[in-house]
C-alpha cells in the first residue's frame, strides 16, 4: 500500500479501494477515479467521460473483477469529465447485473439528462475531447440526499463486506464548484478512511508538492457556497482523501495541509482577480497576469498539454462570473 503523501499512480490505495488514472485526454495524471472491491459488491466514484468508458471496462477485466458484481456508480457532479461516461458504462454493466444503480442526488440526475449546454460550452475549452453524452433512464437511478452533517456517525447508506469487517458508504453535500457535488466516503470502526473530493478540495497537478489549483469553472461555480463546502470537510478527520484531478493524499496531516492550503490559495487567488481586474477590466489582461502565478503550482509539462492555458481562462472567469464581472 503507498506509504508517500501523494499517490499518482494506479494501484491499490487499500485492501479495498484501487486509484485508477484513466489516461484521460490520452495522458496519465489528468482524472483520477476510484474502484472499491468488496465481498459482496462494487462500486465506482466517477467514471471520466463516453472515450473512458472502455477504460473502466478494460481495468475490471484485467483485474478479474466481475462486472455483475457493481452495485453503486457515484458521481461526484455531472459534469462530463466526471460522470459522462455513466450512461455507457451503465449500459454496459446492467447487462451483467440489471439491478446496478446509478446512485445520486435529484439535481445530479436532472442535469446529467440535460447535457446540452454543458457539452457545448465544454467542447470551447476541451474540443473533440468530450466524447458524447445520452440521456439516461429514470430507472438507472437511485435516488438519495447527501447529508449536510459532516461527521463520521451519520447513517449509511449502504453497508459493506471486506474480509470480516464491515465498511459504510455516506455521502456529504458539498455544493459550490457545481450545486449539485457531492463528497462521498468510506468508513470503517468509526473512522474515516477514504473520502473522494471529486473537485470540493480544488485539484493538485503536482505529484510531490501539497499545493492546489482552483476549481472555479463556470457557469455554476459559488464562491460563498464553495468555501462553505470546503470548511465543513475540514470538521473531517480523514486518513486518505482522493483527488478527481489528481490522486490521493495520504495520511492524516497531509489531508489536513492540503484543505489548509487550499483555502489559503484560493482567497489569494479571488483577490488577485479582484486587482487585476482593477488594474484593467479586460479578461485578456486579467488572464495573463494570473497565468505566472499558477504554472508553478504544476510539475507537468504544459508544452505538452495544450488543454492547461484553456482550463486555467476557465478557472479565472469562472471567477470573474462569480465576482460579478461577467455574465456569461
Amino acid at each position: 500500500m503507498p506509504n508517500e503523501a501523494i499517490t499518482v499512480k494506479t494501484v491499490k490505495i487499500n485492501e479495498y479501494l484501487h486509484h485508477i488514472d484513466l489516461m484521460a485526454y490520452g495522458t496519465s495524471r489528468r482524472l483520477s477515479v476510484y474502484l472499491a472491491e468488496f465481498n459482496n459488491a462494487t462500486t465506482l466514484f466517477d467514471c471520466g467521460s463516453s472515450l473512458d468508458a472502455k477504460r473502466v471496462i478494460r481495468y475490471c477485466k484485467k483485474n478479474e473483477i466481475s462486472l455483475s458484481s457493481f452495485k453503486y456508480l457515484i458521481p461526484s457532479h455531472h459534469h462530463f469529465d466526471h460522470a459522462g461516461g455513466f450512461w455507457k458504462l451503465y449500459n454496459e454493466i446492467k447487462k451483467h447485473n440489471p439491478n446496478v444503480k446509478i446512485l445520486t442526488n435529484q439535481q445530479t440526475m436532472a442535469l446529467l439528462n440535460n447535457f446540452e449546454d454543458h457539452l457545448a460550452r465544454a467542447k470551447r475549452t476541451y474540443g473533440n475531447l468530450i466524447g458524447t453524452m445520452e440521456k439516461i433512464e429514470e430507472s438507472a437511478f437511485q435516488i438519495i440526499e447527501p447529508s449536510t452533517q459532516f461527521n463520521a456517525t451519520i447513517p449509511p447508506i449502504a453497508e459493506f463486506e471486506v474480509n470480516t469487517s464491515k465498511v459504510q458508504l455516506v455521502i456529504y453535500k458539498t455544493p459550490g464548484h457545481t450545486p449539485d457535488h457531492v463528497c462521498p466516503a468510506f468508513i470503517r470502526d468509526g473512522e474515516i478512511e477514504f473520502i473522494f473530493w471529486g473537485e470540493a478540495a480544488g485539484t493538485i497537478y503536482h505529484a510531490s508538492k501539497l499545493i492546489t489549483m482552483p476549481t472555479s469553472m463556470p457557469v455554476y461555480y459559488n464562491h460563498y457556497d464553495y468555501m462553505n463546502s470546503l470548511r465543513s470537510l475540514k470538521k473531517l478527520t480523514v486518513q486518505k482523501a482522493g483527488f478527481g484531478h489528481f490522486g490521493v493524499i495520504n495520511g492524516y496531516d497531509n489531508v489536513k495541509l492540503i484543505l489548509d492550503e487550499h483555502e489559503t490559495f484560493l482567497e489569494e487567488f479571488r483577490q488577485k482577480i479582484i486587482d487585476f481586474y482593477a488594474e484593467k477590466p479586460q479578461t485578456k489582461y486579467v488572464f495573463e497576469k494570473i497565468l505566472p502565478f499558477l504554472t508553478p503550482r504544476t510539475d507537468l509539462p504544459i508544452d505538452s498539454n495544450p488543454i492547461f492555458k484553456n482550463i486555467a481562462l476557465g478557472i479565472v472567469y469562472g471567477m470573474m462570473m462569480d465576482l460579478g464581472y461577467r455574465k456569461d
